[in-house]
């Protein structure tokens, strides 16, 4: 074999690979490809650039960290890892705050499972139906999709899983209403405690990644005193919703019960790869030293630009603005909604927002398809996703000028517009389909 000649690579599937074209640059709300076409990212890059990608206060701040010191790996401290954890900790809902810094989501629900053990003595975890976590072991064995988890091994400690309402349907199937919850949630401590007593109740204020479902506060508060009952902490993940992207600097700020232990990633890096573990500095240091490490939590690099992204969320006040676009996008979805009456269960949450698509009053995963790929089509790129598929999130950047916002809205009504063209189309052919079967069976007989 000539070991000169040119080979093609390709990248693994398991990713689930690319929506979109191969994208050259990126600004505030908009992606370009190589010959300047701009698209509209209504996925923030997977939730994580809320300011915008390539935000100047974040470009420039990494920009002159990268001339300084790039890495010293996570045992050497660095005047960027100070200034982030005393930044982040004073911006947290703790008295005494301790930031434990990670790199990714997934390590960061992982290093908190080991907080929790190492805090209450207890091995077994509760999460929910809906539930993401990530896809590493210990935060997978959390995660609801049972087909993430056929290749993983299994859970490193017993975990039981509890429902929580449907916001789409609070009163169906079981699965609704806080007087439907409290039993289910109980039998799942009742089988943790027999289990190696209970070490976490691990939840998402929003379920943002199976469709934006939203957990009442008053809620959460009623799982927290429960998990506190058990001798349980309650870890809220926050990794998507932290941080000012759900309208709020912390969920926290609606709940009478401060939570033990809160996940933050996605927006803390604005597109760097950090996330971190916060809580008490009496429960975060049950965890003895050396026994969460990783060679890149702590990079200099990716402290400085969540830094500036602090900085960025206190001077511009993230929390408000993505108030302010909720209720743009509520009002939008709604009169959309009112047209179209497939559009069910529009919700928003700060720069969150969703709605299902139904037929007969079933979900309709087809027709979720359909206003993705017409989004698309206008240069707006939207996911899909929810229990059923059948769910069109938007989770664009929460500092848009009044012409990206315009062109956003403009875009959804397009998409919806189109969609709705199209399976009109496509239930005529069906039509046509039937009409022309039932005369050639007349023919034939």
């Amino acid at each position: 074999m000539n070991s000169n000649r040119l080979r093609t690579a390709y990248e693994a599937r398991s990713t689930g690979t690319t929506a979109g074209p191969a994208f050259s640059s990126g600004h505030g709300p908009w992606l370009r490809t190589g010959d300047g076409t701009a698209w509209f990212d209504g996925t923030s890059g997977s939730g994580a650039a809320t300011l915008g990608h390539q935000h100047p206060a974040v470009v420039e701040a990494a920009a002159a960290q990268l001339t300084r010191l790039v890495h010293t790996g996570c045992k050497l401290n660095s005047d960027p890892r100070i200034r982030m954890v005393r930044r982040l900790g004073a911006l947290s809902p703790y008295r005494e705050p301790a930031v434990l810094p990670t790199v990714t989501g997934a390590e960061a629900v992982e290093a908190a499972l080991k907080v929790a053990r190492a805090a209450t003595g207890h091995r077994s975890v509760v999460s929910f139906r809906h539930a993401y976590h990530g896809k590493t072991a210990g935060a997978l064995a959390l995660t609801w999709r049972a087909e993430f988890k056929r290749f993983s091994a299994g859970p490193p400690g017993p975990v039981f899983t509890a429902t929580l309402p449907d916001p789409r349907r609070p009163y169906e199937d079981g699965s609704g209403g806080t007087a439907a919850v409290l039993p289910d949630l109980t039998a799942a401590l009742d089988e943790a405690e027999h289990h190696g007593g209970v070490a976490a109740v691990v939840l998402e204020p929003i379920q943002v990644t199976e469709g934006m479902l939203t957990v009442d506060p008053a809620l959460l508060d009623r799982i927290a005193r429960a998990a506190h009952d058990r001798g349980a902490l309650l870890v809220l993940d926050e990794i998507y919703t932290g941080l000012g992207r759900a309208g709020r600097m912390f969920t926290a700020e609606l709940m009478a019960e401060t939570p033990d232990l809160t996940l933050v990633g996605k927006t803390l890096g604005n597109g760097f790869p950090i996330s971190a573990v916060l809580g008490e500095q009496r429960v975060m240091d049950a965890l003895p030293p050396g026994v969460q490490t990783s060679t890149y939590s702590g990079s200099p690099l990716c402290c400085a630009a969540a830094s500036a992204v602090l900085d960025t969320l206190v001077d511009q006040d993230v929390p408000a603005r993505a108030r302010v676009l909720g209720q743009r996008l509520d009002d939008r979805l709604g009169e959309l909604a009112a047209d179209h009456p497939w559009m069910a269960s529009v919700r928003t949450a700060g720069a969150l927002a969703a709605f299902d698509c139904v037929r007969n009053g079933r979900p309709d995963p087809a027709r979720a398809e359909a206003v993705v790929e017409a989004a698309s089509q206008a240069r707006l790129l939207l996911f899909g996703g929810g229990p059923e598929g059948a769910t069109v999130k938007i989770v664009p950047p929460a500092l848009l000028t009044e012409d990206e916002l315009g062109f956003l809205l403009h875009g959804l009504a397009t998409a919806v517009s189109d969609a709705d063209a199209t399976a009109v189309s496509d239930a005529d052919e069906a039509e046509a389909g039937q009409s022309g079967a039932r005369q050639a069976g007349g023919v034939l007989r």
